[in-house]
């Protein structure tokens, strides 16, 4: 099966009956068996994922399915999903089972995305590295000897490696924006106040935010779109009305992108970095 990344790919194949999400499933099942020695995946989700990927199959036969169907994602491992494991990769939460979903997750279900598995980080989201779970640390897929970043390095892995279309992360001080920057990804952290925290194993509860990796705009926009609004689990989510960012994506006129000068004109900026930002 081809590498597909995006899910406007994945749904053209499924409305052409050329693709069915049970095989889907099964491939990414596969590359993470292919790819276990870079160490991404804490636990891979085969029953609940495989159950939800027959009722997914279900509801697009009936025309029913929900905006990510055909979407398959991994959770960092501090995202809780009921009744399955979730430790923030530590010991001291090895094998604690959670009673509740938070509220990113009880969203990509209700829009028929499937839940892979859980995805290593640095333990309790605290590193930049990967190298600090108890799980041991991630592997860059394009060169092993070099880390993957983090906190979020599994989710970015995960992606990168095509053991998953997409992933969920958490940043709080670039912990989706780093390793997705090392891995080749597409990071993108929301506003604070965006996305609903609820269910989320908190680092520093001003900053934490949910995130995602990617490897297409679109689908970091419907992901935003799907998981962003109101929830009264959550006092600081903003009551802002959430836009259609998919469609925004499709407007016209020039963008402007701001970058800080002061990184820039670093001296401990690598020049081959600089080079490419001033080329874009």
């Amino acid at each position: 099966m081809k590498k597909y990344t995006s899910l406007t790919e994945i749904q053209g194949k499924l409305a052409q009956k050329q693709l069915k999400i049970q095989d889907l499933l099964s491939y990414y099942f596969e590359q993470i068996k292919n790819n276990q020695h870079l160490n991404a995946f804490n636990e891979v989700f085969f029953d609940s994922a495989t159950n939800q990927a027959k009722l997914v199959q279900q509801k697009i036969e009936n025309g029913t399915s929900g905006k990510l169907a055909g979407m398959v994602i991994g959770i960092k491992d501090n995202i809780c999903y009921k009744d399955h494991q979730v430790t923030a990769s530590s010991k001291m939460l090895d094998g604690f089972v959670s009673p509740y979903s938070s509220t990113v997750v009880d969203r990509l279900l209700k829009e028929d995305a499937i839940i892979i598995g859980r995805l290593n980080c640095d333990e309790f989201a605290m590193g930049g590295s990967n190298e600090t779970s108890y799980f041991g640390p991630v592997k860059n897929a394009v060169d092993e000897e070099r880390v993957a970043g983090g906190s979020s390095g599994g989710s970015a892995v995960a992606v990168q490696a095509d053991m998953c279309l997409t992933a969920l992360g958490t940043d709080t001080g670039g912990s989706v924006r780093q390793p997705a920057a090392f891995c080749g990804n597409i990071g993108f952290k929301p506003t604070y106040g965006r996305i609903s925290r609820y269910g989320i194993i908190a680092y520093a509860s001003s900053f934490d935010q949910v995130g995602t990796i990617t490897s297409s705009i679109s689908d970091a926009a419907l992901l935003l779109e799907v998981l962003a609004g109101v929830d009264e689990a959550d006092s600081t989510v903003s009551s802002t009305a959430v836009p259609n960012y998919t469609q925004n994506l499709t407007q016209g006129g020039s963008k402007k992108i701001a970058v800080l000068k002061e990184t820039i004109e670093n001296e401990a900026l690598d020049p081959e970095i600089k080079e490419a930002i001033l080329k874009a």
